[in-house]
């Protein structure tokens, strides 16, 4: 299948062109391949239904071969895209109709074959069946389905065995309409929840692939970072993170909103409300929303009221403990091994997690937060909520203790909608960083054998990935001061007086 949109382009395009298709095949391969392979170090294992998805093939691949592969899957995924993005800029123009099967294929091939790098889609099946029997995921423990005897209770993790759905009501939703289908069967309640994060997934595709349809190099670019990204493949789809449902209905809404009218703005906010009612940080794209629509009354009130119309009900129906559960989050689960922050708290000698590093974090979001938005560049024209959207995302992604690459599926979609600058590659490699880190995920480090393996898994994630977070932190503290967002920029700001006013989207931040 030919990705190029005509038979000839430039020269300097085509072997950057060739090693991005390479590499990206080679990274969905692997990750498709681990997951075919059955229970392993990054497999979890359940109850299959033969003849059923997912089709697994049970060969017990060694935590050895597991890992490396997923760590050479994640560095040539992350080094396809950038060799994508280079191709793109040298002149590379790849037909979307093609780009879009490719993507199709990926997406439905990691549907059928079981989770990756993560447990978290097998609490989502416990939530779910306790929703389905009637009982309420705010209330009702994973441990405590488990302890009845049900099946699917019977796969419930132990990291979150005691844990209340800390998602919301339209998460619960989703997952009590997998349950529903799939009945007492585990294996076809993971099925199910792929299924809706694929349908999630293309649905961000055809989204960008809409909004950008009239400029083939930006078209291509957001093909690159969402529909054939191998790592956003991953942690939406191979891992089966709830973050990919939030993702497409965030985003629907913050591309919906192109002209501040109330039409326009109520929509947006009922996929904004949306996306919150799934995962509460998505409240962060209504900001972008109401700051777009800020100058007119009737907007913002469309968009509050949109909002509202999903917001309030399905938080009456599901209940108070669906909003107090939200403080369990912070307290919840394992302390992730490669957030940035334990530099400080290890050198300090403080406990962790520490909620003096809660502090120091939400402070740090703030202050990173007003530097984005005075100096990112300017956003896409007509998408006037998605520069405000990617700058409050960006700040929280960074800055948060909690750190997983799938959270990341809040910040693609926008970045995929900008125009391509430097801070593409801030993007790119802090998600290769995380993603390795991450990996295997389902045998924590300690659990690694043989012990040199679990060695090299210690000092990718409490060294190699802080570090290496921390400098791409650095490094868009960097950008935001000197604005050489792009080589064009890079030498206008050499050339600029020390007087010289802000541009106009500056000053509109400032005010």
């Amino acid at each position: 299948m030919r990705l190029s949109d005509a038979g000839k382009q430039p020269d300097r395009a085509r072997q950057w062109q060739r090693g991005a298709l390479a590499a990206i095949g080679v990274s969905i391969a692997l990750i498709v391949a681990v997951a075919a392979a059955g229970p392993s170090a990054a497999v979890p294992a359940f109850p299959a239904s033969p003849g059923r998805p997912p089709y697994l093939a049970h060969l017990s691949p060694s935590p050895v071969l597991v890992s490396f592969a997923l760590w050479l899957a994640v560095i040539t995924g992350g080094a396809g895209v950038g060799a994508g993005l280079v191709a793109v800029r040298r002149g590379w123009r790849p037909r979307p109709r093609n780009v879009i099967i490719g993507s199709l294929l990926a997406v439905v091939a990691l549907m059928l074959v079981p989770p990756v790098g993560s447990t978290d889609i097998f609490d989502y099946a416990i939530y779910g069946r306790i929703a389905a029997l009637g009982h309420s995921p705010y209330l009702m423990t994973p441990a405590q389905l488990r302890a009845t005897g049900d099946p699917v209770g019977a796969i419930a993790p132990g990291p979150w065995a005691h844990i209340v759905s800390v998602y919301g009501p339209l998460a619960t939703a989703t997952e009590k309409a997998a349950s529903r289908l799939a009945g007492p069967s585990p294996a076809l309640t993971l099925f199910w929840l792929k299924v809706w994060n694929a349908a999630a997934y293309l649905a961000i595709v055809a989204a960008l692939d809409l909004v950008l349809r009239s400029d083939a190099a930006a078209r291509a670019r957001a093909h690159l970072l969402w529909a054939l990204n191998p790592l956003m493949l991953l942690a939406v789809m191979a891992g089966g993170h709830i973050d990919g449902l939030a993702a497409a209905a965030g985003a629907a809404g913050v591309l919906a909103f192109r002209r501040p009218t109330f039409n326009n703005a109520i929509v947006a906010g009922i996929l904004v409300g949306a996306a919150v009612a799934v995962k509460a940080p998505f409240a962060l794209f209504g900001v972008g929303v109401a700051w777009a629509a800020r100058r007119s009354p009737r907007a913002l009130a469309g968009a509050g009221l949109g909002a509202a119309a999903v917001l309030v009900p399905s938080y009456l129906i599901a209940g108070h403990r669906a909003l107090t559960s939200l403080a369990t989050k912070g307290a919840a689960g394992p302390v992730d091994l490669y957030e940035p922050w334990q530099l400080m708290y290890r050198l300090l000698g403080w406990a962790a997690p520490s909620h003096r590093v809660d502090e120091i974090a939400a402070i740090a979001a703030v202050l990173l937060a007003v530097l984005l938005l005075w100096r990112l560049p300017d956003g896409p024209p007509g998408l006037p909520a998605v520069r405000v959207a990617l700058a409050l995302a960006l700040a929280w992604l960074v800055t948060s203790p909690q750190q997983r690459p799938w959270f990341d599926a809040m910040l693609f979609p926008l970045l995929a909608a900008m125009p391509a600058t430097r801070l593409d590659w801030i993007a790119l490699w802090r998600l290769v960083v995380a993603s390795a880190a991450e990996l295997p995920g389902v045998t924590y480090y300690t659990g690694l054998r043989p012990l040199w393996l679990s060695g090299v898994n210690n000092v990718i994630s409490r060294g190699l990935a802080p570090l290496a977070l921390t400098g791409l932190t650095v490094a868009l503290i960097w950008l935001c001061v000197t604005r050489r967002w792009t080589p064009a920029q890079a030498e206008a700001a050499a050339a600029r007086e020390p007087d010289r006013p802000l541009p106009e989207t500056a000053r509109k931040l400032t005010q």
